[in-house]
C-alpha cells in the first residue's frame, strides 16, 4: 500500500487570452510550459487541472492541439474540469475535440458529476462539467460519499468561494460549508486567479492561483502530500 499521494494543482491558465498578437498568445502558452516543467521536479503522483485551460470555447485549432499534446507528455495521470470559460456547450472544445483520447487524461464531463478512478494509485476524483455558469450551479453541490475501496478521495470544482456566514447573488458559488462537509481528502479548485488555502478539520482544499498570471502572490500552482497515518501538507508554489 502505498502510504503517501503527492499531488499537483493548477487551475485558470486561459490559453487564448490576449491574442490580439502571436507573442501575446505565445506568453501563455510559455508560461504554462514552464509550470507544467516545475510540477514535474517535484515527482508528482497525479495532476489535477481545476477549469478553465483556455480563455473562452473560442480558442483556435492550433491552440487546441498545442494544448492536447502538451498534456499527452506529462509522464502522470490528469484529471480535468472545464470552467466557466471552456464550460460544456454543445459547439464548445470539449464537444468538438476528444480530449478522452489523450491516454494520460481523465476528462469529468457528466453535468451532475462524476468519479475518475486511477486503481494503481488507489485514488478516486469527482468533479463536475459546468454547462452554465450561474447563481444556480454548486460545483461541490451533492458530491458523493467516499467510494468505496479507494485509498484517496478528491473532489474538484470551479467557482466563487463564499466565507463562512455570508451570502451572495455570484454564480457557480462555493461556500465555505460545502468544503467542510466534503467527504474529500482534498478539494482542489479554481476561478480566482489568486491562491487561497482552506483547511479544515476534515479536509483540505485549495484555490492554486493561476500560472499564467501574477496576481496576488504571483503565478502559482498548489503541490498537495496526503498521508495515510499524519496530517497533509499543503504548500502554494510560485513559478519561476
Amino acid at each position: 500500500m502505498n502510504n503517501r499521494l503527492r499531488l499537483v494543482h493548477c487551475s485558470d491558465i486561459h490559453l487564448d487570452a490576449d491574442t490580439s498578437t502571436v507573442a501575446d498568445r505565445n506568453q501563455h502558452r510559455d508560461r504554462f510550459a514552464l509550470a507544467l516543467g516545475q510540477m514535474r521536479t517535484h515527482d508528482p503522483d497525479l495532476m489535477l487541472i481545476a477549469g478553465d485551460l483556455f480563455d473562452s470555447n473560442r480558442a483556435d485549432n492550433e491552440t487546441v492541439m498545442w494544448s492536447m499534446e502538451i498534456l499527452a507528455a506529462q509522464d502522470m495521470p490528469i484529471f480535468m474540469i472545464p470552467g466557466n470559460h471552456d464550460c460544456m456547450l454543445a459547439e464548445g472544445i470539449f464537444g468538438r475535440y476528444d480530449f478522452g483520447a489523450i491516454d494520460n487524461l481523465n476528462m469529468l464531463l457528466a453535468p451532475s458529476g462524476e468519479t475518475a478512478w486511477d486503481e494503481t494509485l488507489g485514488v478516486a476524483v469527482w468533479g463536475k462539467g459546468m454547462e452554465e455558469h450561474t447563481p444556480e450551479y454548486r460545483p461541490l453541490g451533492n458530491c458523493p460519499a467516499r467510494p468505496d475501496g479507494c485509498l484517496w478521495y478528491l473532489g474538484m470544482g470551479h467557482g466563487h468561494f463564499v466565507p463562512k456566514g455570508e451570502d451572495t447573488d455570484r454564480s457557480s458559488p462555493i461556500p465555505m460549508s460545502d468544503i467542510e462537509n466534503s467527504p474529500c481528502d482534498y478539494v482542489a479548485l479554481g476561478h480566482h486567479h489568486a491562491a487561497m488555502e482552506l483547511v479544515t478539520d476534515r479536509t483540505i482544499a485549495a484555490y492554486s492561483g493561476s500560472p499564467t498570471d501574477d496576481i496576488g502572490r504571483g503565478a502559482t500552482y498548489a503541490l498537495a502530500e496526503l498521508f495515510v497515518d499524519k496530517e497533509p501538507v499543503l504548500d502554494i508554489k510560485i513559478v519561476d
